[in-house]
């Protein structure tokens, strides 16, 4: 157990991050992720108030439909990244990082006030909701089996349904942080004993935070703190398809953007691969004919590659270079650019 975002969370548990990381690559894991915070916005103005602050285009959402965005700041740097869903005409409900979740909702209501926004109602509803990632190929069929009343395994990616079991109101969304199809349940924080109980008894590996950071790593996801802060915007980390480039809105954030769009930027976010089974590193450095050209940001050892593997941010003209090299304490190693993901994960099968 270690501390993280203010909660104690499991590094691994009885089976070891390798056996966890190959459970939901190959069958069914389970993560409690009930850290995470959600925030809910409902009134006439909801949808007029998240376009102002966040640089995705939420306009065309339908109901239970889902979409990756960010809070930036007035100069594009990336405040947390987020995901949000419309709930109805008048209600979005949103996911936020652990370690920001206090800091987004008291920028939200300042932002809120300074805009003069009206009729928009920002909700923390964190210590209300349990979250249990139930993710891998069997996962969709566990969820099928477990909760009546709807064919989860039919229902599209980035979305989130409403449905009541055990006399109480519950969610499930169909995102993922793996690169596996899957879903989180979101239920009263009173039954996610209940809801744990009930995965493992199905089948499911229980993981902990090791297998779940070598596992988004290998899809190639970023990792608020790691490759998303305040010092990098969506551009520069390779999101520039989640900026809804032909929005009305004027949002936070959009004037640095839209320059970095049009005059392009210094520093790109790679993807990193090498021969060697030696893990890379966070802040192991990035070298080109032995000159500084970047740093690792998020690194790891890949259980399917059996090398490793790292995302990294390195100077734009370095981005497709043939000659780079990772330099840590223990010496310097060729590395690959490559696009992410570095697997062929399940999702980006279907």
């Amino acid at each position: 157990m270690v501390p993280f975002g203010g909660w104690d969370m499991p590094v691994t548990y009885a089976a070891g991050q390798l056996a966890e990381h190959r459970a939901v690559r190959n069958a069914v894991g389970i993560f409690d992720v009930s850290h995470m915070g959600q925030v809910r916005f409902t009134g006439a103005g909801a949808l007029a108030f998240l376009e102002q602050i966040v640089p995705g285009d939420l306009r065309a959402l339908l109901d239970a439909q889902s979409k990756y965005t960010q809070l930036c700041n007035e100069g594009g740097g990336i405040i947390d990244d987020l995901i949000v869903s419309r709930l109805g005409r008048h209600e979005y409900f949103a996911v936020v990082n652990a370690s920001t979740r206090v800091g987004d909702v008291q920028w939200m209501r300042e932002k809120a006030r300074e805009l003069k926004v009206a009729d928009c109602n920002i909700a923390d509803e964190s210590d209300r909701w349990g979250m249990i990632a139930v993710q891998g190929p069997q996962a969709l069929g566990m969820l099928d089996r477990l909760i009546a009343g709807k064919i989860w395994s039919n229902t599209p990616p980035f979305t989130l349904h409403a449905f009541e079991m055990d006399g109480a109101p519950h969610f499930l969304s169909r995102t993922g942080y793996t690169g596996e199809a899957g879903g989180e349940l979101l239920c009263p924080a009173e039954l996610a004993a209940t809801w744990w109980k009930r995965f493992l008894e199905a089948g499911a590996v229980p993981c902990g935070l090791a297998a779940r950071d070598s596992l988004r790593l290998e899809a190639g996801y970023c990792l608020y703190g790691n490759d998303l802060g305040l010092d990098t915007t969506p551009v520069e980390a390779g999101l520039s398809w989640t900026v809804g480039w032909k929005k009305t809105a004027k949002y936070i954030g959009r004037d640095v953007l839209e320059k970095q769009k049009v005059e392009g930027v210094s520093k790109k976010l790679v993807g990193l691969r090498t021969e060697s089974r030696r893990p890379l590193r966070q802040h192991d450095k990035v070298t080109r004919n032995g000159v500084e050209v970047g740093e690792v940001t998020s690194g790891g050892f890949s259980p399917l590659l059996e090398c490793g593997i790292a995302m990294a941010y390195v100077q734009s003209d370095a981005a497709k270079a043939e000659d780079l090299q990772i330099t840590s304490k223990t010496g310097s190693q060729p590395a690959k650019v490559v696009k992410p993901p570095f697997v062929d994960i399940g999702l980006k099968k279907s």
